[in-house]
C-alpha cells in the first residue's frame, strides 16, 4: 500500500500538499513525490519555511523554468538558497497552486525533533492547500517533553504538563489534534491528515494505533507507518 494510499488522500484531487509537525516530514514528501511521479503526474517540492533539497532532483529558483525541467523529469525542487545548505521558495506560498500537478510543500520546522507544537509565526501553509498533512514521531512516546518537543513551552501549555514529564499517547492525539497544535492553519475545507511515524517496533506499532484510535474519536484520519533505513531521507526514491 502506498503512502497516499495510506493516508486516506490522492494525488488527482490534492493538488497543493502542505507538511507540518515533526518526525519524518521530509521523508513522507519525497515519498509522496515519487509515488504521484510513477502515477505520471509532475510534482513541484517546495519549502514555505526551509528544507535542505535532495541533489538528484533538479533544482531551480525561476518558476519560468519549470516546463523545461518537466519535460526531462517528472519531479522538480523549486526553491532559493537561504540559510547553509536550505532552500525556500521564491514565490509567495499562495502562488504554488497549479506550477504541477502536485505540489509539495514544507511547511514548518522541528529541528529533527519528533513533536512539537508551533510558534505564532508557524506554520506557513497556503492558504489554497488542498491537504495537510501533520507528522509525529512514535519514538517520543515515554521520553521528557524536554528531550524530544520542539517549542517546549507551546507543548506544555497545551498539554498543562511541566517539561519533565514524560509524551503519552493521550498527549500525542493532544498536540495532533489541537487548534494550536497539529491543526494550526489548515484551511477550511482542505484535508487533514496525520502520520503517526516510526512505528519501528511491535510495541510502538501497538502505541500508534492507540492514538490512531484516538484521533478517530475526533474525526481525525490517522495513520500508523515507519520507513526502511534505506528509504529515510527520499534519496533511495531519486
Amino acid at each position: 500500500m502506498g503512502i497516499w494510499t495510506e493516508l486516506g488522500s490522492d494525488p488527482a484531487r490534492c493538488g497543493l500538499v502542505a507538511l507540518v509537525g515533526g518526525g519524518g516530514k521530509t521523508t513522507t514528501l519525497w515519498a509522496l513525490a515519487h509515488e504521484a511521479a510513477l502515477a505520471g503526474r509532475t510534482v513541484l517540492v517546495t519549502a514555505t519555511t526551509h528544507m535542505m533539497p535532495l541533489p538528484e532532483v533538479p533544482l531551480t529558483h525561476d518558476p519560468g523554468r519549470l516546463p523545461e525541467l518537466f519535460r526531462d523529469r517528472p519531479v522538480v525542487l523549486l526553491g532559493r538558497w537561504d540559510a547553509p545548505h536550505k532552500i525556500t521558495s521564491p514565490l509567495p506560498p499562495e502562488a504554488l497552486r497549479g506550477l504541477a500537478d502536485v505540489v509539495l510543500a514544507e511547511a514548518d520546522g522541528a529541528r529533527n525533533l519528533p513533536l512539537k507544537a508551533p510558534a505564532d509565526h508557524e506554520p506557513v501553509i497556503p492558504p489554497n492547500a488542498d491537504a495537510v498533512v501533520a507528522v509525529a514521531g512514535l519514538d517520543a512516546l515515554g521520553r521528557p517533553i524536554e528531550e524530544v518537543c520542539h517549542r517546549i513551552e507551546r507543548v506544555t501549555a497545551i498539554l498543562s504538563k511541566n517539561s519533565s514529564q514524560t509524551v503519552t499517547e493521550a498527549d500525542m492525539a493532544c498536540l495532533l489534534a489541537h487548534p494550536h497544535g497539529g491543526r494550526k492553519g489548515v484551511p477550511a475545507g482542505a484535508e487533514f491528515r496525520c502520520l503517526l511515524n516510526k512505528a519501528d517496533t511491535p510495541q510502538l506499532r501497538e502505541r500508534g494505533l492507540a492514538i490512531q484510535k484516538l484521533l478517530a474519536a475526533e474525526g481525525i484520519f490517522a495513520a500508523v507507518h515507519t520507513y526502511s533505513k534505506e528509504e529515510r531521507g527520499g534519496t533511495c526514491w531519486f
